[in-house]
């Protein structure tokens, strides 16, 4: 609800309204947010429900999605996009449950996922193996296969970030692959849609200053993976948003702009011989 129903709701000021639900949400973002937006000692149950969903060997699936924000005074500059509104990006990793397991929101949306994905505390976690211990490393034609993330075609390539041929899949193993993987990665998508339904302020322009941003946005996602624990139901039910896309030219520039492509592309070929494989003999 806007400040101003609370305010007349509960006959408080909109002021004191407004203190509150950002006093709330620094509250939850210390207490819950390590306690809730984690893998945890679940990695084997994703990955098995991935590999239910189709995709082997998944442990997440990440994308980025825009909350429109008020423009900082004097600097609108700062947070304005291509479609000519003041946003940050909130980059999420989901389960295939669609719960959060990463979550980092801040970067002006100025700067493209792919660009905040390469900066972001999931990547260096995973690039330096710290995130997911490599006990749960499997070999295929002797190649040896991290647990890995599915990402759409902006995203830079990473041993352990597997994203579609796209236009160079010609064979059929590399199309399957690429099915399996849109079906599986459509998970964060929906999860982006059904965050923005359950807290509609994330729908709208956030009426809060600067500061405050990443605590609200932080608090959103905690909610959600309580509500989705609980099962709790979407009213109205949930829309993708719709995504920000990069030009041809501009996809080709971050997709180049990578020291880890060889390694990814030999990951990429193995499990797209292993998922062939396996649906051969079903």
């Amino acid at each position: 609800m806007s400040y101003q129903v609370t305010s007349d709701l509960f006959r408080l000021g909109k002021s004191t309204v407004a203190s509150a639900v950002v006093e709330f949400c620094l509250a939850v973002e210390l207490q819950l947010l390590s306690r809730t937006v984690l893998f945890g000692d679940s990695i084997g149950q994703i990955m098995d429900g991935f590999r239910r969903m189709g995709f082997p060997h998944c442990v997440g699936a990440v994308d980025g999605t825009h909350i429109a924000i008020c423009a900082p005074g004097g600097r609108p500059e700062q947070y304005g996009n291509r479609k000519n509104f003041s946003s940050v990006l909130l980059q999420g990793t989901v389960d295939h449950r669609g719960r959060f397991v990463d979550a980092e929101v801040g970067w002006s949306c100025k700067n493209h996922d792919a660009f905040v994905f390469a900066h972001s505390a999931l990547c260096s976690a995973m690039d330096s193996g710290a995130l997911i211990p490599d006990n749960h490393d499997m070999v295929l034609d002797g190649i040896r296969i991290p647990p890995v993330i599915l990402a759409d075609g902006a995203y830079p390539m990473r041993r352990w970030l597997m994203k579609p041929y796209g236009r160079t899949a010609t064979m059929t193993a590399q199309r399957n692959f690429d099915r399996q993987l849109a079906r599986c990665r459509n998970v964060v998508e929906r999860s982006f849609g059904r965050l923005k339904s359950r807290w509609r302020c994330l729908s709208h322009r956030l009426q809060i200053r600067e500061q405050n941003v990443i605590s609200v946005v932080t608090a959103c996602v905690v909610l959600h993976n309580l509500c989705e624990s609980k099962g709790h139901p979407i009213v109205g039910g949930g829309e993708c948003p719709a995504p920000v896309l990069l030009s041809q030219q501009e996809e080709q520039d971050y997709n180049g702009n990578t020291g880890h492509l060889a390694e990814g592309k030999m990951v990429r070929d193995a499990l797209a011989r292993h998922m062939l494989g396996r649906m051969d003999s079903l």
